[in-house]
């Protein structure tokens, strides 16, 4: 990383990687300019506004946004600051309210971004104010299977373009019934971490083994699940594939099994399975007969800081990230089996969960290891499998050979050095979308 700002922090021959990105704090402020103020970014759920007037505080990196639903049905991201002197419109997380107005000097804003009312307009601005030009910034707003993605460049490619052979992977959770999902929470905490290790990690199961021990013993002697080993994670059929900066693991599901789900147990095996059972006509008919009974989407990342599904890791500074944890329900399940997956979730997520714990000591170990002078001059090694993965047979995007790996993290980076090098999005390449979609899902469900 030189003067000029030019990025060069992973080596794609021997898999080091510079530790500087994780605490300097002019990365971090590149980061803020060059990734959040031009990649796609999850910020909601379209079940969290339901009704026409709902709106959900939300963030896209550390800018404070408003998701709405306008009064006729239709989703705006504004960034939550009033365009007289940058006071916040909304206080609150939530609510229904059809106008917002600035609590310093009383301009209103419509809850489509448009300025409405200026007190003294015309006696104090002697009715010279562009109040069209002066509406709250609003950012460009897609929608995927029900979570809101936004973006303040106008000239990203289409949301479908940017996920790209990724939604492959991701309709078999998100897509798969059709009544779509519903999000629970957030649930919120701040840790002293750097964002990207959490992205990271979404991959990454070679930890699970050593990391999750404990916590994998107390679910095995108590929910019956099955034990952990390194010799099963090295021996495993699982995939682990790389589509435009995503990062996925899936696994090869048998076709009759109830998808793996927080919640599941000896005792709650049988909701899961009935529920499975009705549910997999819909499910091959919106994704296909392989999706459906054959592809079971495991541990990802959104780019740039989607996580683990619906969470999201919003950067706080180069060590620190706030955690929103959601929980995602199949909104037509059994209202029983929906307490069980949303307790299983917090259980094993969040704040209080199992595995997060173990998580987010490394997570803290991990970004304190970059602090000092001396250790940020010792690079990280991310060379496991190096040189074995390409296209598949079967599967879309850039296939590692074997299910535990770090070409997801190697090309993650890579995808983030991309990014930070680009001055606009024609530097910036996007695999073209080739999987095969069978079935009737959608990018809108």
């Amino acid at each position: 990383m030189g003067a000029a700002r030019s990025y060069a922090v992973i080596d794609p021959a021997t898999g080091k990687l510079d530790r500087r990105i994780f605490t300097d704090e002019a990365v971090y402020a590149d980061e803020m300019e060059k990734i959040f103020g031009r990649a796609w970014l999850m910020i909601g759920h379209e079940s969290l506004v339901p009704a026409p007037d709902d709106f959900f505080h939300t963030y896209m990196g550390q800018d404070p946004v408003i998701l709405t639903r306008d009064g006729a049905g239709r989703l705006h991201a504004l960034l939550n600051m009033c365009r007289h002197r940058g006071n916040r419109v909304v206080r609150c997380d939530d609510g229904n309210q059809k106008r917002f107005m600035c609590t310093y000097h009383g301009w209103t804003y419509r809850n489509d971004g448009t300025l409405e009312h200026v007190p003294g307009e015309s006696e104090a601005y002697y009715s010279a104010l562009d109040k069209s030009a002066l509406g709250l910034v609003a950012a460009r707003v897609e929608s995927y299977a029900g979570i809101v993605f936004a973006t303040w460049d106008r000239d990203a490619p289409s949301l479908e373009a940017y996920l790209g052979d990724a939604r492959w992977y991701l309709d078999t959770v998100f897509n798969r019934c059709d009544g779509g999902m519903q999000a629970l929470g957030p649930m919120k905490w701040l840790e002293p971490v750097n964002w990207k290790t959490l992205v990271d990690n979404c991959s990454d199961n070679y930890h699970v083994p050593t990391s999750h021990l404990s916590s994998a013993r107390v679910q095995t002697r108590w929910l019956g699940r099955p034990p952990l080993s390194h010799e099963d994670q090295f021996q495993s059929p699982n995939k682990h594939a790389f589509v435009n900066g995503h990062a996925i693991t899936f696994r090869e599901a048998l076709d009759n099994a109830p998808r793996y789900m927080h919640g599941m147990s000896q005792e709650t095996m049988r909701l899961f399975q009935d529920y499975h059972d009705a549910t997999m006509p819909e499910a091959e008919r919106r994704l296909g007969a392989l999706r459906a009974r054959r592809v079971q989407l495991a541990n990802h990342s959104i780019f740039p800081n989607g996580i683990l599904g619906f969470r999201l890791a919003l950067p706080r500074g180069p060590r620190q990230t706030e955690f929103w944890h959601f929980v995602l329900l199949e909104r037509d399940a059994p209202e029983e089996l929906k307490r069980i997956i949303r307790i299983g979730s917090q259980a094993n997520n969040g704040a209080a969960g199992l595995f997060e714990q173990d998580d987010v000591d490394n997570w803290r170990q991990v970004t304190e290891a970059s602090t000092s002078p001396f250790a940020r001059r010792q690079p990280q090694d991310l060379s496991m499998g190096l040189g074995h993965a390409g296209p598949h047979p079967d599967y879309p995007g850039l296939v590692s050979e074997r299910y535990i790996s770090e070409n997801n993290q190697r090309l993650f980076y890579r995808r983030w050095q991309e990014f930070m090098n680009a001055d606009s999005w024609a530097d910036i390449a996007l695999d073209p979308i080739s999987a095969r979609f069978d079935g009737i899902a959608t990018m809108r469900g």
